[in-house]
């Protein structure tokens, strides 16, 4: 039985940690906040870090899925993933429509179960990468050299992420909206490669990536709010998609010893239906935090509140995915 990759499972309790992370800051204050001293620039640089969530998760579904061989097995787990969303949504609309007082008509929330809308706009986007994925997986299949793999990997950075880095037309930005084919050309020309970059040089690049955005952040806004400043064209931008790729290197071969594997693999089950279900956590405790909105206070929100939100989800989460499973077997 092939040995299960801790540093897998553990970059992917991560992602859920950087979405739960990510929200957080629509919560807390942070975008109307002004552009001004180092705290800011902290409080950046982590937004920048846990921006990286949603890559982190189309990169990974390419190193896992990039190996496996087409059959009825390899889109039943896409059968799962949309019994999953389906038992998210018969759980958390009762809970948003009498609790969180959503007071809408029975066809606004049809509207919002087919149309992805909230958290749940990620699944959307799963599933077109998933039905195109064969075709990603064919082309992968048939390069043997390193230097081959790498091209492909180069030309989609410079296809959709490039163009990202200034608003000059430079490159084409008609690619740009492929960017999740990017993401998951990386993680299956990792899966093919294997390198071996050490841990701290992996890591430190994302954190170099993550503060660099943030600086860039705090001076091209001139004392202004955050979204005055830096952009890079979302998720598939270039300093994020390179961010994301440094972090997946420096974890994905970290090995971790037995118990707190077993722990990350239990949790691991549970993020895609966590993801979603958390945003019943946040519309409840932050509105109840409110007195914290400052950015010398956003580290007591990450430990008090972000960190329990995340827990709570993927708990929550693996018991709906479990649940889904057995309904899909």
């Amino acid at each position: 039985m092939k040995e299960r990759e801790s540093g897998v499972d553990l970059f992917r309790c991560l992602g859920v940690l950087f979405v739960t992370g990510l929200h957080a800051f629509l919560y807390n204050g942070f975008y109307s906040q002004p552009q001004q001293g180092a705290a800011m620039w902290a409080a950046n640089s982590v937004r920048w870090l846990f921006y990286g969530c949603n890559g982190m998760f189309m990169l990974l579904t390419g190193y896992l899925k990039s190996t496996k061989p087409l059959s009825k097995s390899y889109y039943r787990g896409l059968l799962t993933v949309l019994v999953g969303y389906a038992l998210t949504c018969v759980i958390s609309y009762p809970v948003r429509y009498f609790l969180l007082g959503e007071k809408d008509g029975l066809m606004i929330w049809v509207e919002r179960f087919f149309t992805f809308s909230n958290y749940a706009w990620y699944v959307e986007m799963y599933i077109g990468l998933i039905l195109f994925s064969p075709v990603i997986n064919l082309a992968i299949g048939h390069l043997s050299e390193p230097r081959h793999l790498l091209y492909l990997a180069s030309v989609m950075l410079i296809l959709t992420a490039l163009p990202t880095l200034t608003p000059l037309p430079l490159l084409p930005d008609y690619w740009t909206s492929l960017y999740p084919v990017t993401y998951y050309v990386l993680g299956a020309v990792i899966r093919r490669l294997q390198p071996k970059l050490p841990a701290w040089v992996g890591l430190a690049g994302a954190a170099a990536m993550a503060g660099l955005m943030g600086l860039l952040s705090l001076l091209t806004t001139d004392g202004g709010h955050f979204n005055d400043g830096f952009s890079q064209g979302g998720y598939g931008g270039c300093l994020t998609t390179f961010m994301v790729t440094f972090l997946f290197l420096g974890v994905y071969r970290i090995r971790i010893g037995p118990r707190v594997q077993k722990v990350l693999a239990w949790l691991a089950g549970g993020t895609f239906e966590g993801y979603i279900l958390s945003r019943l956590f946040d519309v409840w405790i932050y509105g109840r935090v409110r007195f914290w909105h400052r950015p010398e206070t956003y580290i007591l929100i990450f430990l008090c509140v972000t960190v329990p939100v995340f827990l709570i989800s993927v708990t929550a989460g693996k018991f709906t995915h479990d649940l889904a499973v057995r309904l899909t077997r």
